[in-house]
């Protein structure tokens, strides 16, 4: 799995922000990326043994631009 922190959150709408924040994710988290999805699709994210699916898009603005 590869190891990514959040590094902003600038960009995204409100609403994916709020939901990002409910889920527990803050800038500075440390995730892993456990899948990449063919043709940028989404994301399977691991934060504090939860995982969740984000869209490419997403996940590229959390981590800076950072991919694999």
């Amino acid at each position: 799995m590869n190891h990514f922190m959040i590094k902003q959150f600038n960009g995204l709408d409100a609403a994916t922000t709020q939901r990002l924040h409910s889920l527990g994710l803050q800038v500075g988290s440390d995730l892993q990326a456990v899948r990449f999805y063919p043709f940028h699709g989404p994301v399977i994210i691991q934060v504090d043994h939860q995982r969740i699916g984000i869209r490419y898009r997403v996940f590229k603005q959390l981590t800076g631009g950072e991919a694999s």
